[in-house]
């Protein structure tokens, strides 16, 4: 697996945050960023954790990198969960491959300006889909590069209507 860079104010800080709710479905965010450093998901999360249980995956601040993500799908299988990966720009990738080892609990993969478009439809035999849920626009309403925080509500809305469409 892939290895994210894990320097920075944004490596501190633990490399998975818990929020939400005890049991029930999951939502595990493959986050290359770093946000949630404080241990609190950032704000626009809180209609979410209303209803899952959030695992905030912090690659940069992990040791591990994505093991940490595998630790937490074995939790979810233990606990019988369902589980939607939420991924960004260069964890795309990662997130895809993961969610075919973890393809009997995980329902489908979002993703925010995915490195690679081509990797939308590679899930389709195993009955998890793929979406794009969020992309920048890449102009002045841009106040970041690609990709887009995973805390902008923008992908907030994206993962919730992709949510609401898929049940």
């Amino acid at each position: 697996m892939r290895e994210f860079h894990k320097e920075g104010p944004r490596a501190e800080g633990a490399p998975v945050v818990w929020a939400g709710r005890d049991d029930g479905p999951a939502l595990v965010v493959v986050d290359p960023s770093g946000a949630a450093k404080h241990n609190e998901l950032p704000p626009t999360w809180d209609q979410l954790a209303s209803h899952f249980q959030i695992a905030w995956c912090r690659i940069p601040a992990s040791e591990r990198s994505l093991e940490d993500v595998e630790d937490v799908l074995e939790t979810l299988t233990e606990r019988r969960a369902s589980a939607n990966l939420v991924a960004s720009g260069e964890a795309c990738p990662a997130a895809i491959a993961i969610a075919r080892q973890f393809a009997d609990i995980v329902s489908s993969v979002l993703l925010v300006d995915p490195v690679d478009d081509d990797n939308t439809g590679t899930l389709a035999d195993t009955g998890i889909e793929v979406r794009v849920v969020a992309r920048s626009h890449h102009g002045p309403s841009d106040r970041v590069e690609a990709p887009m925080p995973l805390g902008h509500p923008e992908v907030v809305d994206g993962v919730v209507s992709a949510l609401a469409s898929m049940s």
